[in-house]
């Protein structure tokens, strides 16, 4: 039987456009985060989630404390998947945030049995099948000890298949709401501290190692003025010292 026209001229194998369009909606997404706010960040997320063939999405931003750490995070298309991802994020058998730590290439875990169920929601047949999330590190600045990790979840590796061929515009999305959420608490930080130019004057001398009578010989200020406004810098930011000072801004992209 002969091929219709149609069917002869086909491509075989032929990727559809799909790919390519998606890359560039991705591209559109992360730029714009930039005047995004929460609402429509949010919706950035889940856009971004469906175009990889993603369940659910999580984004987590970790500032580290000692063996805890504090979270601030954004889920999309499944709440209750994000609020146990979170969970595990914080068990202390949890590796992924070590990953983040230690490198910035994305990683695919696989979940099975217990592990699965505890990852997403349901009681039918598929209830104890391999679930897969995709691990997008958001590498932080040299001087931010923030880390920021990008997860797409769903039932099975080929389901994201879609997530690891636009690998690319999937971690400079991750970057894209790493800086997203570090905007966020810089103008929170901001505001609470009444943070002013000449506070961060002050700070970046102290980045640089200067003392309090070199800053004010820059200044032409008396050093003990210099340690005034030092203290009182460091009683609205709340921290216990010029140097605690200087790390929290950093943190968040002040200095």
């Amino acid at each position: 039987m002969q091929a219709s026209p149609d069917e002869s001229d086909r491509p075989v194998d032929t990727p559809g456009p799909f790919p390519q369009a998606s890359a560039l909606e991705l591209c559109e997404l992360t730029q714009s985060l930039v005047v995004a706010d929460e609402a429509s960040a949010i919706a950035a997320l889940e856009l971004a989630a469906r175009a990889g063939g993603a369940d659910a999405a999580l984004f987590v931003s970790v500032i580290p404390d000692g063996d805890h750490g504090w979270y601030r995070s954004m889920a999309a298309l499944n709440a209750d998947w994000g609020h146990r991802a979170l969970r595990r994020l914080h068990s202390g058998t949890c590796t992924w945030l070590a990953h983040v730590a230690r490198s910035s290439e994305p990683l695919l875990v696989k979940l099975e049995g217990d592990e699965g169920d505890a990852a997403f929601d349901g009681d039918g047949p598929d209830r104890h099948a391999q679930r897969a999330v995709w691990l997008i590190p958001a590498p932080s600045p040299r001087e931010s000890d923030v880390l920021g990790l990008l997860m797409l979840a769903g039932r099975s590796e080929p389901q994201l298949e879609p997530t690891h061929r636009l690998m690319p515009a999937y971690r400079a999305l991750a970057l894209g709401f790493a800086d997203w959420f570090q905007r966020r608490g810089r103008d929170e930080l901001i505001r609470s501290a009444h943070l002013t130019e000449r506070d961060l004057e002050l700070l970046r001398h102290e980045s640089m190692g200067h003392g309090s009578k070199r800053i004010g010989a820059a200044l032409d200020t008396e050093p003990k003025t210099i340690d005034c406004r030092f203290h009182r810098l460091n009683m609205r930011l709340g921290v216990a010292n010029r140097r605690e000072a200087v790390r929290l801004c950093q943190r968040y992209g002040l200095l």
